[in-house]
């Protein structure tokens, strides 16, 4: 049979670590003492009960001298903790805690050793005043287990956590833009076409005129040989209804820019909504993890963070301002454009007309004017469709929510 000792260590490691925010005290730390005595002298040793006093003197010396230094080692990394913390040096807090593991885990050995040696010289005083005890030797062991201190699992966590805040609103956004630059592209594209349509009818129309000016028989007859020539071959000089299929066109493309602004005009309010997001998401991260960091001077670090945030997005902002500024044109281009074709459009229609009274002379009908088709060049609606598709273009590479944050939290606790 065995003297044996044992001793929780919890509530006094928590005692020791009483006010620190950055360390906690070990836990479920049990220290034990086990003495093995020879048979012989194993009753009478157990029985006595200044042997048994003297050893659990030497088991509280032991305790006290462990709890003691783990306290000092806690404190001292605390301190370090905290300045490492508010020079913003995060990567070297894990450094610190294992440096601190490192010299506990060595005075747990120490201890343990220490203990041994205190219960032996307890022995070994006893033995002088009780000679029978100087015939027999004691086997000794000492144990501290799980004494492993650890840092505050918020630290680990915020060091760990990638960035969210406003992740969800800068995707959304680049998916405005992307179909923006679509939309833009499109409304390019009939721009061009309805100025080649344009510009293609009001040749047609002239020559069409002079024909029915000349010879109105002739050109009766020539309206129904153009019919038969495109049924056969596929293709007809100009003709009426070849005036008429060129303004439907017309009318076609221009129905598509007007429909193309007013689906740009909103996305870019849906874009102008989503940057808003973005920040509000962006910053109430960024505010709940200032305010909760370990050095308890992250608030003051929110108006850097936002000023910062502005730097990386306020360019892409002025991109979509100054498109919705040029989409105001386009509108009132599209405008100027209606008017173009309505006066192509009266024009088909005089000569269209003039089919079921092809032997009157309506000669007003045929006093063709030239419709400006200035409005429609490409140096007005194409070309502003397509700078706007390249701003939405360069918006898209400006708004990943990893180069945000880069800007947004360089030299912050947050970076």
């Amino acid at each position: 049979m065995a003297w044996e000792f044992k001793d929780k260590l919890d509530a006094a490691l928590a005692k020791q670590a009483s006010g620190l925010t950055q360390i906690k005290a070990p836990t479920n730390v049990t220290f034990v003492i086990k003495v093995d005595f020879d048979a012989k002298i194993e009753k009478a040793a157990l029985a006595d009960p200044l042997l048994r006093k003297e050893f659990e003197d030497a088991a509280q010396d032991t305790i006290a001298r462990f709890v003691e230094f783990v306290g000092l080692k806690m404190k001292a990394t605390e301190q370090e903790v905290v300045r490492l913390l508010g020079a913003n040096k995060t990567t070297e807090v894990e450094a610190a805690k294992k440096k601190m593991n490192a010299d506990i885990e060595q005075m747990r050995g120490s201890s343990q050793q220490f203990g041994v040696m205190q219960v032996n010289r307890a022995w070994t005083d006893l033995s002088k005043k009780k000679k029978e005890y100087q015939k027999y030797k004691i086997k000794i062991v000492v144990t501290i287990g799980s004494a492993v201190a650890g840092l505050a699992t918020s630290i680990a966590m915020m060091a760990a956590a990638p960035w969210t805040g406003g992740a969800s609103a800068a995707l959304s956004i680049i998916g405005m833009v992307k179909s923006g630059v679509v939309i833009a592209k499109e409304s390019a594209a009939a721009a061009m076409e309805l100025e080649t349509a344009a510009r293609s009818l009001q040749g047609q129309l002239k020559i069409v005129a002079a024909l029915w000016k000349k010879n109105k028989a002739a050109a009766h007859g020539a309206e129904i040989g153009a019919a038969v020539i495109k049924q056969f071959l596929g293709e007809a000089p100009p003709n009426i209804k070849s005036c008429q299929d060129w303004l439907y066109k017309c009318e076609q493309k221009l129905n598509g820019i007007v429909v193309g602004n007013h689906k740009l005009s909103k996305q870019m309010e849906l874009m102008k909504a989503g940057m808003s997001k973005l920040e509000s998401d962006f910053m109430a991260e960024a505010k709940k993890r200032l305010e909760k960091h370990p050095s308890g001077k992250g608030a003051a670090q929110l108006t850097k963070v936002r000023t910062q945030f502005h730097a990386a997005v306020d360019a892409t902002e002025t991109k979509i301002l100054d498109a919705q500024k040029k989409l105001l044109l386009q509108v009132d281009r599209a405008k100027d454009g209606t008017k173009t074709v309505a006066g192509l459009k009266k024009q088909v229609d005089a000569l269209a007309g003039y089919r079921g009274t092809a032997y009157k002379v309506i000669d007003n009908l045929l006093l063709l004017s030239d419709v400006a088709v200035s409005g429609l060049s490409g140096n007005n609606l194409v070309q502003t469709f397509t700078d706007m598709a390249g701003s939405f273009g360069a918006a898209v590479t400006s708004l990943g929510i990893d180069r945000v944050a880069k800007v947004a939290l360089d030299g912050t606790f947050l970076e």
